[in-house]
């Protein structure tokens, strides 16, 4: 009997007690995932801590493209510290007064995007990270102003499928209003096991879209399907493949009258043909291999392929004919029919070593690189003017041109390197990093049909280094500073007026900062500056080039993500950045497309009680960009005048299902993003409206 007593009030003792706990817990409703990411892969290839990493590394996460709702990388840019979009290609990207190309862009780490004309899709985006400033010595040929790599995402364990449509429309007075021009992108993602180590992931994305703009229309279709195989606890196995076909309108944008922004026509506005465009298709596929071969050691092969193939066929715009007046203006167009194959092959492989020398942790990268690209540009035609000329304001489509058949050119580049890096920690608080890189490269040129100059072969051998260093002042404050340099080799279609090809561009930059990091509610990170680019090939009166000019840039910025209430965040950012021609022909001028200012502020509130059973948010986002110039040169140029536009989204999810409702530019600030002298100027979006519909199983 009093065994049975016993067991009831333990009973009811552990009863009292589950339901004390029950009530002393606290569901917060609507608590929000942080934008700030407190680890990073690219800067050091390896995951490393926003505390051991002496260099400035923006992260873009899932959460917030997700709540940007965007569709392309570069519509999150505007909402990234320091970098700015400047035209329509993939590698239309500013960052710290330098426009990246193709080999700044990396996926996982590696080289070749499988589009060339439009911005990459983010159906297959986990994060993006930016190193700002040269990386040359982890990844080779790079521009100075940085790094953008794509982490995409990876087969999963957990079973799970969404499937997810997106519709979008303009409400633009004036230009394109509600119901006129729309748009729909639907996307599959469905992840899971096949065996107990085997996992699938496969992605699907169709689209469908009405520009703004008249007759610019684009349908496109991608698909990223991915095996991961786990094949012990020390190897794992990833083989993924990226397929995409776009058709898209071709669109060289608006122009003006005098170099005078304030002529331009209305916004909708083409001087294209209806049947002009720009495809492009590309095919890509990626092994990656890690092994841990003990617990202090480890090795990782990355090797990607792309095979990449875009076609333009357009009248294109090549010049302004100033008129008597504003309204008698006309442009050049002429035709031209390109066609470019590309073939990208690289592979990277590391060794991982942590061990103690001099009682002090060393962290070591040993690493070989290669790189075989092929490229191969056929000017099916080109050169022919369009006649007659078309209007600025009044624009006759039609006209007629001879169809000339011009060059051919093909090139072939060779290239091997090898990088060691060591991370020491000196003591707990101070860590050092220092890295170094030799590339021998190869490149032939052969000119396989016209009037191409002579075939080529350069050969070159470069050195980068970089050197930093990181101090935690205490759990909250660091400070650090770094020097690092990059390498650009010339064209070998480039020769002096000697016929010699150019030596290889050469950047170098000094930076110092400090990041505060409270906790992962409230961090920030402060960074001054200075990059300079040497070597700059400038054009001669010959028509050849001569290595004459230098870049200088040098600036401050600023980046903060704070989460006051476990429902409540902002992320935010400001850039000033100064970028001048210090020595050339072009001194003075200030680089193209390069703004003083920019600066952003992104701000999610989640409503903490249910409505409706579901969780309702609210979101807010405000960008400047201080203006900026078509060209270095003054004679050229247009001012393209600043601007501010304002975003807002309302969200709401209940059980699997989740809806959105996002507006960009919701004042319809008319505004231009980036143009080339005074014959191609690109218009910012008007107001548009994108309703999402996501469902998860």
């Amino acid at each position: 009997m009093k065994i049975k007593i016993a067991k009831s009030l333990a009973l009811l003792l552990l009863a009292n007690t589950l339901n004390a706990e029950e009530l002393n817990t606290v569901v917060v409703q609507g608590a929000q995932e942080s934008y700030f990411e407190d680890t990073s892969s690219s800067s050091m290839k390896g995951e490393t801590s926003d505390k051991k990493t002496p260099y400035t590394v923006s992260v873009t996460k899932g959460t917030l493209i997700e709540d940007l709702q965007a569709q392309r990388i570069e519509d999150t840019f505007d909402y990234t510290t320091g970098v700015t979009k400047v035209g329509k290609n993939a590698d239309a990207i500013m960052i710290r007064g330098f426009e990246l190309d193709l080999e700044n862009i990396k996926v996982n780490g590696m080289s070749g995007l499988i589009s060339r004309m439009g911005s990459p899709s983010t159906a297959n985006v986990e994060r993006m990270e930016v190193v700002k400033g040269p990386t040359s010595v982890l990844y080779g040929v790079m521009e100075p102003g940085g790094l953008v790599n794509i982490v995409t995402k990876r087969p999963q364990a957990k079973q799970r499928t969404t499937l997810e449509t997106s519709l979008q429309t303009y409400m633009s007075n004036g230009v394109s209003g509600f119901g006129e021009d729309n748009g729909i992108t639907t996307t599959l993602d469905t992840t899971g096991p096949i065996t107990e180590n085997l996992f699938y992931r496969f992605i699907a994305v169709g689209e469908k879209l009405n520009s703004y703009r008249k007759n610019v229309d684009f349908e496109n279709f991608y698909i990223y399907p991915s095996l991961l195989w786990n094949a012990s606890d020390n190897t794992s196995l990833l083989v993924a493949m990226e397929y995409g076909h776009e058709d898209c309108s071709a669109d060289d944008g608006l122009f003006v009258a005098n170099h005078d922004i304030s002529t331009v026509a209305s916004l909708d506005t083409v001087y294209q043909e209806e049947g002009d465009y720009d495809n492009d298709e590309g095919t890509a596929f990626d092994i990656n291999l890690d092994h841990y071969i003990n617990d202090n050691l480890s090795l990782n092969f990355d090797w990607r392929s792309v095979f990449h193939t875009d076609d333009r066929k357009l009248f294109e715009s090549r010049g302004v004919n100033q008129g008597a007046s504003v309204s008698d203006t006309t442009l050049t167009r002429r035709n031209r029919h390109q066609y470019n194959e590309r073939d990208w092959h690289s592979f990277d492989t590391n060794l991982n070593l942590d061990t103690i020398i001099a009682n002090m942790k060393h962290s070591l990268t040993f690493g070989l690189a290669g790189t075989y690209r092929k490229t191969d540009f056929d000017r099916i035609i080109m050169g022919g003017n369009v006649t007659p000329n078309i209007n600025i304001y009044n624009p006759i489509h039609g006209g007629t041109a001879v169809s000339t058949q011009l060059n051919r050119r093909k090139t072939e580049y060779f290239s091997s390197g090898v990088y060691l890096q060591d991370k020491i920690s000196i003591t707990d608080k101070l860590t050092f990093v220092g890295s170094t890189r030799v590339d021998k490269t190869k490149i032939d040129f052969e000119c396989l049909r016209g009037s191409c100059v002579e075939n080529t072969t350069k050969k070159s051998t470069d050195f980068v280094g970089s050197l930093g260093a990181i101090y935690n002042i205490n759990d909250l404050v660091s400070i650090y500073g770094s020097f690092g340099q990059s390498y650009d080799p010339s064209s070998a279609e480039r020769v002096d007026d000697l016929g010699n090809p150019l030596d290889t561009e050469k950047s170098k930059q000094y930076e110092i900062g400090t990041k505060i990091n409270f906790s992962k509610e409230f961090n920030t990170g402060l960074s001054f500056y200075k990059i300079n680019k040497e070597n700059v090939a400038e054009s001669t009166n010959s028509g050849n080039y001569a290595l004459s000019g230098e870049v200088e840039s040098k600036g401050v910025e600023l980046e903060v993500q704070w989460l006051p209430t476990a429902n409540w965040q902002f992320k935010s950012g400001y850039a000033y950045n100064k970028a001048e021609y210090v020595s050339g022909k072009s001194v003075g001028n200030t680089q193209a497309l390069t703004p003083e200012v920019t600066a952003y502020i992104f701000t999610r509130y989640n409503i903490p009680q249910k409505i409706y059973d579901g969780r309702f948010g609210l979101s807010t986002g405000l960008t400047y960009r201080d203006k900026i110039y078509t060209s270095s040169s003054k004679s050229t140029r247009v001012e393209l005048p600043s601007y501010a536009r304002v975003d807002v989204g309302a969200y709401y999810s209940i059980n699997d299902w989740d809806f959105s409702l996002n507006i960009e530019n919701i004042t319809d600030k008319k505004y231009y993003e980036s143009g080339t002298n005074d014959y191609r100027i690109y218009s910012g979006e008007p107001r548009k409206f994108t309703i999402n519909i996501k469902r998860t199983f």
